[in-house]
Formats: structure tokens, C-alpha cells, sequence
């Protein structure tokens, strides 16, 4: 009986996607990974590591998403996959007991990651607007969340135009950043920033600073349930989105590394500014990138509910299993 009523459940549920890999997959995908730990941290990560190993990290940390990155398309290709993104392959291949456990943890970090970014978009723009203003980050934050509120209420399609906007801004910011490295590039800096530094944080500590970056490839999976065509959209998007952003934190790396000397990567984590041609296109991408990334959380968490709910496995949670609009 209880099998019945899950199939009934997705059969009622289930509706035809619209949209397609740019815009469901690869959009999401590439505005998360490339979000606060580039503008933030990499510089960071070069300093303490030396160049040599922070490329050592990004081959470590990318060659993660990448393993992840083909079981998902092997899994994609095999399977019809449905709403819920990763908790609903997952489920799908490993059975709904280790489907509900992952989900629920899925779930409830999706939504938590909203509140992280928005403080983070609040602290950026509380430095602009005033420092010592007490709580003005917080507001910031709330009001933020109230606007990324809207945009997923009013669907989807609204959605993705705001994230249209978000890449154009992005776009601008690594160009100015790029152009600006090209002109300060020092090959004796590059050289002295190659080894590690003496001060600098262990390996593996680096490591764990730097891997969440490589994780956003995962908003856009969450977004399976409205795709056209899930089989195939979700591999090409997926290895789009990584592919490019490899490219880009590599040469960014490098950027980092032959314009700023290793004290100053190291204590200042806003250093990014200093290289950038144009400062206002870094700060609107720092803006953009943790705007972008609460977005997509916004979109994929209750997709991921809904489809935990629709299988039953937890019966208080059927209320979310209905869909609107």
C-alpha cells in the first residue's frame, strides 16, 4: 500500500520543465561556484599556500567536483530523473533510507546557505554605506532575504532573469580584475609568491578554506524538476559550468600571485580591489556573487523538500509535497 500511494503521489505532482541547460543548469551552476571564496578567499589561499599549492589545491578540490560531476551524468543518462535534484538521484540509487537522510541534511544546508550569504552581502555593503553602525549588516541581511523571497515566489522565470543580470555583473568584475592583474603582472612577485610561505596555514587547512567553492555545482542538479529534458541537460550544464570555472580559478590563481606579494594576499581579504582596473565592477560582483548564491538556494531547497515529502518517508512533512502555480 505504501508503494502505491508514492507513485500516486508522483504521478499527481510531476509536471512537464521549461526550461533548458543554460538557463535551469549551467547558470546556477557557474554564479555559485564562481561566488565569495573568488573575490574573498582565493588571494588568501595563494598567499598562505605559495602558488605551488594552491594549484595543487584546486587540482585536488576540482578533481572532486569532477569524479562527482561524471557518476552524476552516468546516473543522468541512465535514469528519468524527476524534481529534487541530488536528494532524488540519490534516493533513486541507494534506496529511500539513505535518500531521506541525505535529503533531510540537503535540505536544511541549502537553506541554512541562504542565511550565510545574505550576512555576507550585508557586511559588504554595511563597509560601504557605514562600518559603525550597529546591526546594519543584520538589516541588510533581512532585507535581502525578504527581496530573494519575492523572486522565488513570483517563479522561476522571474528568477532566472535576476540571474541573467547577476552573470552580466560578474562577467564585468572578473574582466576589470583581469585586466587590472595583466597590468600590474611582476614576475619577480610570481617567483617569490611561488613557494610556501614560512608564516602560512597547513595544507589541509587551506584546503578546507578553499573547497566549499567547488561545491555550487549542485544548485544547478537541484533544478532537475524543471528542465526539459533532465538526461540532458544536466551533464552538458554540469561539465560546462565546472570546465569554465577551473579555467577561471586557475588563472586567477596565477593573477593573484604575480601582482600582489604574500603579506598582502595574506592579510587582506578584500585584495582583490587592489588588482581590479575598475574597484566598483569587484565590489558589484561581490554583491552579485552572494546574491546569486542565496538565489539559487532559494530555488533549490524547497525542491528538494517537496520531493522528500512526496515519497512518503517522513509522514509530517506531506503537507509540502503539494505544488503551486
Amino acid at each position: 500500500m505504501m508503494v502505491k500511494d508514492r507513485t500516486k503521489t508522483h504521478a499527481t505532482e510531476e509536471k512537464a520543465g521549461t526550461m533548458g541547460m543554460f538557463t535551469g543548469v549551467f547558470t546556477p551552476s557557474i554564479l555559485t561556484i564562481l561566488g565569495i571564496i573568488l573575490f574573498l578567499r582565493l588571494g588568501y589561499v595563494v598567499g598562505n599556500a605559495g602558488l605551488g599549492r594552491a594549484l595543487i589545491i584546486l587540482a585536488l578540490a576540482n578533481g572532486i567536483s569532477l569524479l562527482t560531476t561524471f557518476s552524476l551524468s552516468a546516473i543522468a543518462t541512465n535514469l528519468k530523473v524527476k524534481g529534487g535534484g541530488d536528494y532524488y538521484i540519490i534516493s533513486r540509487t541507494l534506496g529511500l533510507e539513505f535518500g531521506g537522510a541525505i535529503g533531510i541534511v540537503l535540505f536544511l544546508a541549502q537553506s541554512l546557505s541562504i542565511a550565510f550569504y545574505c550576512i555576507g552581502f550585508g557586511e559588504v555593503m554595511a563597509e560601504i554605506i557605514s562600518p559603525d553602525r550597529e546591526f546594519l549588516p543584520q538589516i541588510i541581511a533581512a532585507a535581502s532575504v525578504a527581496f530573494l523571497f519575492i523572486f522565488a515566489w513570483l517563479g522561476t522565470d522571474w528568477a532566472s532573469r535576476f540571474q541573467y543580470v547577476v552573470m552580466g555583473i560578474l562577467a564585468a568584475a572578473l574582466i576589470s580584475f583581469f585586466w587590472g592583474g595583466l597590468t600590474q603582472w611582476n614576475n619577480t612577485i610570481l617567483i617569490q609568491n611561488w613557494s610556501h610561505p614560512d608564516k602560512g596555514l597547513p595544507f589541509w587547512s587551506i584546503f578546507a578554506i578553499f573547497f566549499p567553492a567547488v561545491t555550487g555545482f549542485t544548485q544547478g542538479v537541484s533544478m532537475s524538476g524543471d528542465l526539459k529534458d533532465a538526461g540532458k541537460s544536466l551533464p552538458l550544464g554540469t561539465f560546462l559550468a565546472v570546465g569554465i570555472s577551473i579555467v577561471i580559478y586557475y588563472l586567477a590563481g596565477v593573477v593573484f600571485a604575480a601582482s600582489q606579494p604574500a603579506d598582502v594576499l595574506m592579510s587582506d581579504y578584500g585584495v582583490i580591489r587592489r588588482v581590479a582596473i575598475v574597484e566598483f565592477f569587484v565590489i558589484a560582483g561581490v554583491i552579485a556573487a552572494t546574491l546569486s548564491s542565496a538565489m539559487a538556494s532559494f530555488l533549490g531547497a524547497p525542491r528538494i523538500l517537496q520531493s522528500l515529502s512526496s515519497d512518503l518517508i517522513f509522514p509530517f512533512l506531506l503537507p509540502f509535497a503539494k505544488g503551486y502555480g
